[in-house]
């Protein structure tokens, strides 16, 4: 509502960060509740349509807002989803049952201050960097203060007798292997998603309504591919899934990497489905398998760690990609450029426009190329964890 009604941008902000907060405390808390209200031979389903639902909305969200923003103002968007988040929360209050197994906890303060320093002062610094670059004295600081900031919060925890989020559950080594690789696909998500809108928007000149609709065949097939993918691994587990994922991504990432100017819409429509199908495939089975690895007590800080990382992740991803795509892009423009004056060619402006836009592709297919390499490591990986039916028994059982 905030939002909405903003009489100003710092206001606006402000709504932001409050929608964020509130989506910060019930992510882990849906995980929570899905953990809890299903056995474990039964939790990659009910991931599975958790997922549809997380994958859903994203997917149709920036078509829909561009429908929405072609016929009325932007304080809709923000219209559209209070009356919606209202209803929710009452039925939510009148139907969940409490938790009776809930005792109450303290909070630490210096956990608290250490933890948004650490994180969010180092999602902050890789934020700039696409903007700054590495050299930056921003990012630098920003860097450096938010990984001593994450080394104190770590350092606290692992002394507190009830800690905030408890480290130590990085001692079981399903969990840790599994989590790695859950990291590697969020990573392949980012790297496509940040990619593709840059081509499609930047270089060929499509409109973010008419990328979306490119792309939105991807992500919603991947949503509803999500509680298939749950079921499948309650019934084979994650091997099985793993060797499907991974390939697909590979194989996407290939195809993604060989764009020209001149590439087809249909060639990127597929490629992209292929990436994002993949991805959905491995992702939420892989997530589940590393909370399958904890005890019923650790599932809480398991959960708040894989949304914790895939914040984290997700930032860094997105930095990367964004500063691979520019540096890339600057190194191919000036061998372009070097190559079109030895060749003894004008050097005009339409030259330099064109130059520039292909040096653009350039830079997108290596930050492509990259990405295989993430997929390679994260397919490796993944063979070193052990495939338990049904969900296993938690890591006492391993």
């Amino acid at each position: 509502m905030l939002g909405g009604f903003t009489p100003s941008f710092t206001v606006l902000l402000v709504a932001r960060v409050v929608q964020a907060l509130g989506a910060s405390l019930i992510m882990p808390l849906l995980m929570n509740i899905v953990f809890k209200a299903f056995p474990q031979e039964k939790r990659g389903k009910a991931m599975g349509l958790f997922g549809l639902v997380l994958i859903f909305a994203p997917a149709i969200g920036p078509t829909l807002a561009g429908l929405i923003l072609k016929v009325a103002d932007w304080p809709a968007l923000f219209h559209m989803v209070w009356p919606v988040t209202l209803i929710v929360f009452i039925f939510a209050y009148m139907k969940l049952e409490k938790d009776k197994e809930t005792q109450p906890g303290k909070i630490d303060v210096l956990s608290v201050i250490l933890s948004v320093i650490g994180f969010g002062v180092t999602i902050y610094g890789f934020s700039s960097i696409g903007k700054s670059g590495w050299g930056d004295p921003i990012v630098i600081t920003s860097l450096v203060i938010g990984v001593l900031g994450i080394i104190g919060f770590v350092i606290r925890q692992l002394k507190m007798k009830t800690p905030m989020l408890n480290f130590r559950i990085f001692s079981i080594s399903q969990f840790t292997l599994s989590i790695v690789v859950f990291c590697t696909i969020i990573f392949a998500m980012y790297s496509v998603m940040i990619p593709v809108p840059i081509y499609l928007q930047t270089v060929r000149g499509l409109t973010p309504l008419e990328s979306g609709l490119i792309m939105m065949p991807g992500s919603i097939l991947m949503g509803l591919l999500m509680p298939v993918n749950g079921t499948l691994y309650d019934k084979f587990g994650f091997k099985p899934l793993l060797w499907i994922g991974f390939p697909l991504m590979i194989i996407a990432s290939i195809m993604l990497s060989n764009f020209t100017m001149t590439t087809s819409f249909t060639f990127v429509c597929i490629a992209y489905i292929l990436r994002m199908v993949g991805v959905g495939i491995v992702q939420l089975p892989m997530q589940t398998n590393a909370l399958n690895a904890l005890s019923e007590e650790e599932v809480t800080h398991g959960s708040a760690m894989a949304s914790t990382l895939q914040q984290v992740v997700g930032a860094i991803s997105t930095s990367l990609i964004v500063s691979i795509i520019s540096s890339r892009a600057a190194s191919h423009g000036k061998a372009m450029m070097v190559t079109a004056m030895e060749r003894g060619q004008a050097i005009t402006e339409d030259i330099k426009a064109k130059i520039s836009m292909e040096a653009m592709v350039a830079g997108n297919n290596d930050a492509f190329l990259m990405s295989i390499g993430v997929a390679v490591l994260g397919l490796i990986i993944g063979l070193f964890i052990k495939n338990r039916i049904g969900g296993g028994k938690g890591h006492h059982g391993v």
